[in-house]
């Protein structure tokens, strides 16, 4: 009899531990902050303003572990092939308040189609690394903060903006 007491305490008392929030527990979340929808959405609305409509780009929510350390999101391209894949961090993931993550994942995947827009550019060393990943990150703060209705943005996404 002690030793089924000490068994189902054992298996309770895993059950807990297990079950704790973790940013590294690899179950899924049942009800998602974030949809595979709006993360599209907001890559199509992106990839149309950033005019890379020659390219053909995907988006995947996908968990921290998939992810570099210390990252919110990745870009892999093919120039040659013009094809790209964006991954932004799960929300149960995020270390945030759950009202600032959709903004961040917007964020996120303005970053990464900037540092396509750069791609055309070559690094030499990682000093031009470091330095485009400051550009990108300010370029993309200004976009995001241009807001959508802003008139200098709206004219860039319907083609009346200058460009160089």
């Amino acid at each position: 009899m002690v030793l089924l007491v000490t068994v189902i305490s054992l298996l309770t008392l895993s059950g807990v531990v297990q079950g704790a929030p973790s940013s590294r527990n690899r179950s899924a979340s049942a009800n998602p902050l974030i949809s595979e929808e709006q993360v599209d959405q907001w890559l199509r609305l992106w990839q149309d303003r950033l005019r890379l409509h020659e390219w053909r780009i995907e988006a995947k929510i996908v968990r921290i572990w998939d992810l570099d350390p210390h990252t919110l999101g990745h870009i892999h391209w093919s120039r040659s092939r013009k094809t790209a894949t964006i991954k932004v961090l799960n929300p149960v993931d995020y270390q945030i308040p759950p009202s600032r993550i959709a903004e961040d994942i917007e964020m996120s995947i303005v970053h990464e189609l900037v540092h396509l827009q750069l791609s055309a550019l070559t690094q030499d060393d990682r000093t031009s690394v470091a330095n485009e990943e400051v550009v990108v990150t300010k370029i993309a703060t200004a976009l995001m903060g241009l807001g959508a209705n802003s008139p200098a943005l709206s004219a860039a996404s319907s083609g009346g903006g200058n460009s160089h």
